[in-house]
């Protein structure tokens, strides 16, 4: 039996190399600055539901007004713990992207893409939610959902538990807390403003 790589012309093979060992680089190499005041202390709360022992994947909530660095913290998290997982996936502004024409099915083909560390084609968003289903239910994965508003996001990209491999973590960024509730995340972040020391 041939391996798929030989089947290929060289200049994809070239490619998918490079992106290979371009998703291993990045790994390692953090996004955002590590001298970030007050990050510390808001991490210690996600920390525990991260680090909680569970048979499932577990989601958490991170909320608050806009602006408030929701997003930052999900980025710090995510930096920090990525390499402990099978495949990890951050979707930034998962609102705007979702607004536009097919933004549900590009949304899940860059989350089956990323994680899978292969390019996904999905034809429509019902198909995606298949997709993902069937794809990612036996991995050990980490995904940021930032920015979310609607529960339908979540139905489309990240609606189950059982979508996912045990010890998988879903964050999901949101300024509205009952969008986390609705879908039944049970571990909220609140999202404070920094205190007079920081």
């Amino acid at each position: 039996m041939f391996s798929p790589i030989i089947c290929r012309d060289e200049s994809e093979s070239i490619k998918i190399i490079v992106e290979y060992i371009f998703y291993k680089l990045s790994i390692t190499l953090p996004t955002i600055s590590k001298k970030l005041v007050g990050i510390d202390s808001r991490l210690e709360v996600l920390n525990g539901y991260i680090g909680e022992e569970t048979g499932e994947a577990i989601f958490i909530g991170i909320c608050g007004m806009g602006g408030i660095g929701k997003t930052t913290v999900a980025r710090v998290v995510y930096d920090r713990i990525r390499w402990q997982f099978e495949g990890s996936c951050f979707l930034a502004n998962v609102r705007e992207a979702f607004a536009e024409k097919d933004g549900p099915r590009r949304l899940q083909e860059q989350l089956l893409s990323e994680i899978l560390m292969e390019r996904a084609s999905v034809w429509d968003s019902y198909r995606g939610i298949e997709m993902i289903k069937r794809r990612l239910q036996r991995k050990k994965i980490l995904v940021v959902l930032d920015d979310v508003d609607d529960h339908k996001q979540l139905e489309s990209l990240a609606a189950e538990s059982k979508w996912f491999g045990p010890g998988s973590r879903i964050i999901i960024t949101s300024r509205d807390k009952h969008v986390l509730t609705r879908n039944g995340v049970a571990r909220i972040y609140e999202a404070e403003k920094l205190n007079d020391d920081d």
